[in-house]
């Protein structure tokens, strides 16, 4: 079935599987901000007065249940899932709630945005690789892989799928980077997995949710997209900065990846990544401050207090 190459630009109902998380709250928030009307599910009360607090549509559904999000995927004019399971079993959930999106949208010419994640590349080196670069994703997320394979087989049966390959996400006191500033503050050092040596590709949250929302807009079907920054710091610097932003002077301590078993191994990949494709298809550039400028001034100063 021949896709077209983009959507008419439009005003469109969005689905957000996992709108209560960290990146699925930045995408809510860019998708309304580009007039779009958003819906975002709720598993938990918890979960639906947040949505409600912020304006956002709830449908009561669980991805670990996928058969209860079926009507909201087929009356959605796009859907995006940005979910970050706790299930015991994550792939399965992923694996079961992808399927219900291809039965649901299969034949629609309807977009779907997949969530992926820059670790997937692995280990990259010091220069910087785009979307055609080998795939060699560490243990944890080799049947992610699979994820992306499904997402970009949706294609075939009418449906355009897309992926977004995120970097480490950082902004609103949260994410990943978040743990430099809970060691710094509960021990006087801030915690290093690894040597320190290592960079990490990453990007401001509501970045990252103004390129899923161009992605929906815009985004080319079966087509990736890197959305990272372009700085290149390593984790020791990003570590420092957390450390200063806590009051701890910039301490920090290295602890090996191996006692983090395969979580570990992420955090100690290196890498640097490009999103020169994100950028030139989506018209999307990113415009929040750095990693280490909002560790040290900004959001997360005043995190763990």
């Amino acid at each position: 079935m021949l896709l077209a190459h983009s959507p008419i630009m439009r005003v469109m109902n969005v689905l957000i599987v996992g709108a209560t998380g960290f990146v699925g709250s930045a995408v809510d928030e860019a998708l309304k901000a580009n007039g779009h009307r958003t819906f975002g599910v709720a598993r938990s009360d918890s979960a639906r007065e947040k949505l409600e607090k912020r304006g956002t549509t709830v449908v009561l559904g669980d991805a670990a249940r996928p058969q209860t999000l079926a009507k909201a995927i087929s009356s959605a004019d796009a859907v995006v899932y940005a979910v970050n399971v706790t299930d015991a079993d994550p792939w399965t959930v992923d694996n079961n709630a992808l399927r219900q999106i291809r039965k649901s949208l299969a034949g629609s010419e309807k977009t779907f945005v997949f969530v992926s994640c820059a670790w997937i590349y692995g280990s990259t080196g010091d220069v910087p690789v785009g979307e055609a670069a080998p795939i060699s994703p560490p243990a944890l997320l080799i049947r992610r892989l699979e994820l992306e394979r499904l997402t970009i087989d949706m294609t075939r049966v009418g449906i355009r799928a897309l992926i977004v390959r995120g970097g480490i996400a950082y902004g609103n006191g949260g994410g990943i980077p978040s743990m430099f500033v809970q060691s710094a503050r509960e021990r006087g050092a801030a915690t290093i997995v690894g040597d320190g040596r290592n960079r990490w590709a990453t990007i401001d949250v509501h970045d990252l949710g103004r390129c899923i929302a161009r992605a929906v807009e815009t985004g080319r079907p079966g087509r990736a997209y890197n959305a990272v920054n372009d700085d290149r710091y390593t984790v020791r610097e990003i570590a420092e900065a957390g450390s200063r932003g806590a009051g701890a002077a910039g301490a920090t301590t290295l602890v090996p990846p191996e006692i983090m078993g395969q979580y570990g191994e992420c955090l100690a990949l290196n890498q640097v990544i490009s999103a020169e494709r994100a950028k030139a298809d989506l018209g999307w550039q990113p415009e929040g401050p750095s990693i280490v400028r909002e560790l040290e001034f900004g959001s997360y100063v005043t995190a763990f207090v």
